[in-house]
């Protein structure tokens, strides 16, 4: 009965080995190491080969994806798969494991350090405030819009988002920082959403947990200046940053006051975007509304004139506490009793001063 252990390699390449991963790899009858997600050479091969004693095969995208290979032979002998950094981090190595558990093959997983992991305590951002994680790949003519768009809606949530740069081992294909902000920008001018410009700010991490590892924080305009020097590189776009990040890069990555900025305000939710326009032609609704009024009649409807301002004071809170939902009902709920005064009475009837059906909540 064969299985197969997908052993994380770290960070740091044969040092970062986990004593775990060690002892797995030397108990295998084949071990691979996998090049796709991270630059890996011959060196590194002979290296993890002098730890465990075993013989060492280099495989590429192609071969996980496939999986044949590999799960013909985890089914009677002990295959140990090693990848740079986690191996569950790449969802190719999960499906493997998922074809091979549902074949019967025993797996399990060694884990170890991760570079979504150990961004975090490079940058010094927040765990929880991190969005959706996409790979920014080499597209030809075609525009990065999945990168642009998930950097979007992570801003639209004020999260940060980080950017996978494509590694292509087969070609040594490698996509560097001033290819991807390039990108970035390229994308920008065409779907003109406002969100890279030369003051939106990004962090460049390069060989993490290597000796000559570097991380750069700054605005586009002065990163366009810098030299990242060798693979691998990952972007980070952050969004808003608690005073404690703000910290962190100031005081761990030498990054100027003037170069920090909250790249969330460029991009307002759509919550936000309806209840400001809409709390504001209530309010001169009703400010109509109380203008056509008798004293006598100010008397009838006056519960009704406060549970408007009430409502239109609620969306404005909810909003700001984030509670984007209740904001949107509220002003909703606002925007009824103003149309209920349409039928009550004739002289309502143009307190929206545009026609019904336009920029309405409830229509």
């Amino acid at each position: 009965m064969g299985s197969l252990v997908f052993v994380g390699f770290g960070l740091a390449g044969s040092v970062s080995l986990s004593l775990e991963g060690v002892v797995a790899a030397k108990a295998a009858d084949k071990v691979y190491l996998e090049v796709y997600t991270s630059p890996s050479n011959d060196s590194l091969r002979r290296e993890l080969e002098g730890i465990i004693g075993l013989e060492v095969e280099l495989i590429g995208r192609e071969t996980i994806e496939d999986g044949r290979r590999i799960l013909e032979e985890s089914k009677s002998l002990n295959v140990v798969l090693i990848a740079p950094g986690d191996s569950m981090v790449a969802t190719t190595h999960m499906d493997l494991r998922i074809r091979a558990a549902a074949e019967g093959v025993e797996t399990w997983v060694v884990h170890n350090a991760s570079i979504l992991s150990a961004l975090l305590g490079e940058t010094g951002l927040h765990a929880y405030k991190f969005g959706k994680t996409v790979t920014m790949a080499r597209s030809g003519p075609t525009l990065h819009t999945t990168v642009y768009s998930t950097v979007f809606e992570n801003l639209v949530h004020r999260l940060h988002t980080i950017v996978l740069l494509e590694h292509d081992y087969a070609s040594g294909f490698f996509f560097d920082p001033l290819s991807a902000i390039k990108g970035l920008l390229d994308t920008e001018a065409e779907l003109k959403q406002g969100i890279f410009d030369e003051d939106t700010l990004l962090i460049f991490a390069s060989r993490i947990g290597r000796k000559d590892q570097s991380v750069v924080a700054g605005r586009i305009s002065t990163l366009l200046q810098k030299d990242f020097g060798q693979p691998p590189h990952v972007l980070v776009v952050p969004g808003r940053l608690h005073f404690t990040e703000v910290d962190a890069l100031k005081v761990l990555l030498k990054t100027g006051e003037e170069e920090i900025r909250d790249n969330s305000e460029r991009v307002p939710r759509l919550a936000e975007k309806m209840v400001n326009r809409y709390t504001k032609k209530a309010r001169a609704a009703l400010d109509r509304a109380r203008a056509l009024c008798s004293k006598d009649e100010e008397q009838i409807y006056a519960q009704l004139f406060e549970n408007v301002e009430c409502y239109v004071s609620d969306a404005e809170r909810f909003l700001g506490q984030g509670r984007d939902e209740l904001a949107v009902l509220s002003t909703g709920y606002a925007e009824g009793l103003l149309d209920a005064l349409t039928y009550l009475s004739e002289k309502f009837m143009n307190i929206w001063e545009q026609p019904a059906g336009n920029e309405r909540i409830n229509e």
